[in-house]
Formats: C-alpha cells, structure tokens, sequence
C-alpha cells in the first residue's frame, strides 16, 4: 500500500470512529434529556459517517470511479445535513 492510500484509509477511518463518537453522546444525550433534536442530530451525523466511509469502500472494492464517488458522497453528506436541519426546526 503507497504512502497516500495509507493516509486516505487512516482518515477515513479516524473520521469513522470520531463520527460515532459524536453520534453516540448525541444519542445518549438524547436518552438522557428526551430532546428529539439530538435524536435526529445523532441520525444526521451517524449517515454523515457512513456515507464517508462507504464512499471510500465503493471507489476501492466496487470500482467505484471517483467523480461518481463524490456525487454519492455529496449526495449522503445532504441527506443527513437535512436530517440535522429537520431536527433544528422542531425548536
């Protein structure tokens, strides 16, 4: 594995595991406080994570091309930016 695949893969899965964690205080927030806008912030963030990462697995298992790998991961990114924006608005 070449040097720049190396930091690709250790980014995204450093971005992975922060992600999560920031999802699940979210969603323990929420637990605890009953405020629905963290459910739905820990939702957006969670399908922000994973689109990350799937993009990455479907450019380098799937043979995915890179240009449609940043439409899907823009497309994913919107999805749960739009989930985090619904939550906001209940209040």
């Amino acid at each position: 594995m070449d040097p720049l695949t190396f930091a690709l893969v250790f980014a995204k899965l450093l971005a992975m595991v922060l992600g999560s964690v920031v999802a699940l205080l979210a969603y323990r927030a929420y637990r605890r406080t009953g405020l629905s806008g963290l459910k739905y912030f820990a939702l957006g963030l969670s399908i922000i994570t994973a689109g990350t990462v799937l993009v990455g697995i479907f450019h380098h298992l799937l043979g995915v091309s890179v240009r449609l790998g940043m439409v899907i991961e823009s497309l994913i990114l919107s999805i749960g930016f739009v989930v985090m924006i619904a939550g906001l608005y209940q209040y």
